[in-house]
């Protein structure tokens, strides 16, 4: 089994964190492993507590600290070089692992060559009390979502089997430290960072699974559910990444093919946006996320073309062996609307030869995810 470094990111949320790290104290690993955590500017009491944790030594932590926050692109930047495990685990602050989550992992990431990366079965977090796993037969005949030929996260039974994936998600990823120099872009600081990473993989014909045996209990948006600041930053991020993994990673023929259905959507999303803020909801500032994105990459052309030109120039896998994995969806919002809009994209990518993954597939779920089998 190979060393391992498990790396943990806390953001003024220290009792979340240690109980992350409580369940790491506990995992039964057969080889050596390190945990790195990194205090991301919180700029409360959040490196006394866990300086209190490390001090009990049940855990073999190294503790750093950023005078900002980095997010969590930047923050795994920051703490990379100091990895190190052959295999480097990222796992967010508010999920806890089950006892031998990350060996299994490990396990298989280290028998197959073909992967790039592996992720576990992501249970709710209440889960965790008596670390109650899923047997693999109650997993194996489940489908997985996917991501939209447009980079939006399609959460629909899509994917033929629970271990398929086209990335693993950044609750927890196990990957090898040798295959990145840095895994993300600091430019990100959250959100559709794990896509970025797995669709890089992709470029370089590694692949990404789900593996069934291993178990995270994951309770979700711990650190900015409360915190509306960092939410509408999150909303803001989140957007740019989504249009900057479209222009960094698809192939310039896949980009002009795009074209159209980046227009049906931009309209969609302008309209929604505005609809949103009409509501006077919590979502009233969709329409400055969605202008602030767009200007985001306006500003920054010059570097996501230095960025594009040498991450096209370094891949090794055509753009015809990566969308199988993709939906050609663009949105998994429930409604006529949502369904019209799905059904003329999955029509325009028939006529235009791109080869997503309703094309593999005849005997698929509907454009709302109903399935018709």
């Amino acid at each position: 089994m190979p060393s391992l470094t498990v790396i943990v990111l806390n953001y003024r949320k220290p009792d979340v964190t240690v109980r992350c790290l409580d369940s790491l104290a506990a995992v039964s690993y057969p080889a050596p492993l390190d945990v790195l955590v990194l205090d991301n500017g919180s700029g409360d009491d959040s490196l006394a507590i866990l300086s209190m944790f490390a001090a009990e030594g049940r855990l073999p932590m190294r503790l750093l600290s950023s005078p900002a926050n980095l997010g969590f692109a930047g923050g795994v930047n920051r703490v990379w070089p100091e990895a190190r495990g052959e295999f480097v685990c990222l796992l967010n602050n508010d999920a806890t692992v089950h006892a031998d989550c990350l060996a299994r992992l490990a396990g298989t990431l280290g028998s197959r060559p073909d992967l790039g990366a592996v992720w576990p079965h992501d249970a709710p977090g209440e889960g965790s009390v008596g670390q109650r796993a899923p047997m693999p037969e109650e997993l194996a005949n489940r489908r997985n979502g996917t991501m939209g030929i447009l980079g939006a996260n399609i959460w629909l039974p899509l994917l033929r089997d629970y271990r398929e994936c086209f990335v693993a998600s950044g609750v927890c990823v196990m990957v090898r430290r040798s295959d990145h120099q840095l895994p993300f872009l600091d430019d990100y600081f959250a959100y559709f960072e794990d896509v970025y990473l797995g669709w890089s993989l992709r470029l370089r014909g590694l692949g990404s699974e789900r593996v069934l045996e291993a178990v995270v209990y994951h309770s979700g948006m711990e650190t900015s559910r409360q915190d509306p600041v960092l939410s509408a930053a999150l909303a803001f991020h989140a957007e740019k990444n989504r249009l900057a993994n479209v222009f960094l990673l698809h192939e310039g023929r896949t980009l002009r093919r795009l074209f159209p259905l980046f227009v049906l959507d931009e309209v969609r999303r302008v309209l929604v946006a505005i609809a949103r803020s009409l509501t006077g909801s919590s979502a009233d500032r969709a329409i400055v996320t969605y202008a602030r994105g767009r200007l985001w990459l306006a500003w920054n052309w010059r570097w996501l073309l230095d960025r594009r030109r040498r991450i096209q120039a370094e891949r090794s896998a055509p753009d015809r062996e990566i969308l199988p994995l993709v939906s050609g969806r663009l949105t998994y919002a429930p409604g006529r609307a949502a369904r019209a809009v799905n059904a003329v994209s999955l029509w325009y990518c028939r006529i235009a030869g791109l080869p997503v993954l309703e094309m593999r597939t005849p005997l698929a779920t509907g454009a709302d995810g109903s399935s018709s089998e």
